[in-house]
């Protein structure tokens, strides 16, 4: 296919949104797809230097678009110290400018499919479906929420952020632009049941559930069996903050270790939670079964898991989760609450998924507590669970990922082709009144 490819965020060597639209696109490429990527100039040395290196495919192409005076008041709002609103307002204006540009630059017709693909939320828009190709949006996130019943304990700032951010995605589905380019696309790719629920209900039956991220390699070797005797090593990975649910985690390994549990905890990571966590960690009385690491090199994080074998991470709107793929990738099994991305990721195979419908704070932690317990009671059903976390993880390699991605989209080209014959058709024979 000739894919128009809206990769906003995108560049090589980085993670997130950005290692996201770069990995994607190149992958695509690979699939023999010819694809020209839409994105902005910020990281467009980084993007040419990599180019210039002749081993990407000569089927991947790039147009680089920013105004000046949008690029300038990014570059102001970044400086004054207001990133995150700053990238917001940038991408909403660069893509409501976006589809004036492709308009009069390229000729939309030649393209099979544009593709929106970074930002992927549903809160990032796009008018890219008002032009003569299909839209494939997504994967998005963002619907995700946290059940009134887990917001027990957050600091109130945390509140207070979960509950406009519920807000806003309840006026999603009045906004226009979401609107329009919902009923304009071919299909609306999501990575959680919780986000396809935010969107206007007359788009759901084209609606996907699919996850975004993905490997660059099939997982490597098994793991050893834990030794029998040895603590279990738990791992927490990420930023500390409130919605990443530690709060609750710190409290679960608490219960188990008084249940019995011989185990430590290893928090990776940094935040503005951290001093609230090791205060609790304190209160709880396990600071001395917590070890608190700020920073590892990314040559160092495989080392990291291997040195673990059970990853903690209970999020409670998370969209995808990276950190969980990493801990499948290496053979650790991931114990979650049934929320978000993760909840899409791990199942009965590679760890362990807390339900949290009509269940209490309490009742959720004890659930955390009691799926460390299980793992930790068996050396078998540990090597078993990491088997299958190596297995979940395969599926999510990412030649696997976008070639089952485009096979499905082609699959809906035809059908919406089809069904577009049969209406000719009846129109045909009908015959004048």
């Amino acid at each position: 296919m000739k894919i128009l490819l809206s990769a906003f965020a995108c560049a090589p060597n980085q993670g997130s949104e950005r290692g996201l639209g770069w990995n994607w696109a190149v992958e695509t490429a690979r699939q023999g797809h010819d694809v020209l990527v839409l994105t902005q100039i910020e990281l467009q040395p980084e993007i040419e230097a990599e180019l210039a290196k002749g081993h990407l495919p000569p089927t991947l192409r790039f147009e680089f678009f920013m105004p000046r005076w949008l690029d300038r008041f990014q570059a102001k709002g970044v400086a004054a110290g207001y990133a995150s609103l700053t990238w917001h307002l940038t991408h909403l204006m660069w893509q409501l400018l976006l589809y004036r540009h492709v308009k009069q630059r390229l000729d939309v017709g030649q393209f099979d499919i544009i593709h929106h693909l970074t930002y992927s939320g549903i809160r990032h828009p796009t008018l890219l479906g008002r032009l003569a190709a299909p839209l494939v949006l997504g994967p998005l996130g963002g619907g995700e929420r946290a059940p009134y019943a887990l917001r027990q304990s957050l600091p109130w700032g945390g509140w207070l952020k979960d509950l406009v951010r519920d807000l806003h995605t309840v006026l999603i589905r009045l906004d226009p632009i979401t609107r329009q380019a919902c009923a304009d696309a071919l299909v609306v790719y999501v990575k959680t049941q919780q986000t396809k629920q935010a969107l206007p209900r007359r788009c759901h039956d084209k609606v996907a559930i699919q996850m975004e991220i993905g490997t660059k390699s099939e997982p490597g070797p098994a793991r050893p069996r834990k030794q029998p005797g040895t603590p279990l090593r738990l791992l927490y990975a990420g930023r500390f903050i409130y919605w990443k649910g530690m709060h609750l985690g710190l409290r679960a390994f608490a219960e188990a270790r008084r249940q019995g549990l011989d185990a430590r905890l290893t928090m990776l990571g940094q935040g503005p939670e951290e001093a609230a966590w090791r205060s609790l960690a304190q209160d709880l009385g396990i600071a001395d079964a917590v070890d608190w690491v700020a920073w590892v090199e990314h040559n160092r994080i495989g080392e990291l898991y291997r040195a673990h074998d059970v990853v903690l991470f209970p999020s409670l709107h998370d969209s995808s989760g990276n950190v969980v793929l990493e801990a499948l990738f290496h053979g650790l099994p991931v114990t979650c609450l049934d929320l978000g991305g993760p909840a899409e990721l791990v199942n009965a195979s590679c760890g362990r998924v807390v339900p949290t419908s009509g269940r209490s704070e309490a009742a959720c932690v004890s659930g955390l507590a009691a799926a460390l317990i299980e793992l930790g009671g068996s050396s078998e059903l540990l090597y078993s669970l990491s088997e299958g976390a190596r297995a979940r993880a395969a599926e999510f390699h990412w030649p696997k990922l976008v070639k089952g991605f485009y096979e499905d989209v082609a699959r809906r080209l035809q059908k919406d082709s089809d069904r577009a014959a049969v209406r000719v058709s009846e129109v045909l024979h009908a015959g004048p009144h």
